[in-house]
């Protein structure tokens, strides 16, 4: 009986090891380029705690979360997840942060004058790596 329960523990913690993806090639940081109809600021991969900025506007990782075993793979705990915070160049000033799942994203429309002022409208998470601490995001927005 006990061989049996190992062994289920086993597999089961083998089941749920996750994968993490590679590194990208396509980082450009801060250029825009269009994907089919869809206007882009930019291309990034960043480890936790560095920023980018374009003059104008700072993004920082504040976190990566590794996803947890909550049963529902649908669960936005269940995937791995980042927090970026958004902050104006001139004075330091922090617009927002805000917490994306992986292969995921959302809409900045909350960030102070981020899409008015600044042209961003939402971030894209392409991929985490919580084992090597970076994360692949996109932000989108009008040029």
């Amino acid at each position: 009986m006990q061989a049996f329960i190992l062994s289920t523990t086993a597999l089961f913690l083998v089941s749920c090891s996750r994968y993490e993806p590679p590194f990208p090639k396509d980082a450009i940081g801060w250029s825009d380029y269009k994907e089919g109809t869809t206007k882009f600021r930019g291309r990034f991969v960043l480890h936790t705690g560095e920023s980018t900025d374009n003059g104008k506007i700072r993004v920082t990782v504040l976190e990566l979360m590794a996803p947890k075993l909550t049963g529902d793979a649908g669960d936005f705990e269940a995937r791995a997840r980042v927090k970026l915070a958004f902050a104006r160049m001139s004075d330091g000033k922090p617009l927002c942060w805000k917490i994306f799942p992986e292969n995921g994203g959302g809409n900045l429309s909350e960030c102070a004058g981020l899409a008015d002022e600044y042209g961003i409208f939402g971030a894209g998470i392409r991929g985490i790596n919580v084992k090597e601490g970076w994360v692949y995001f996109v932000l989108d927005g009008v040029y």
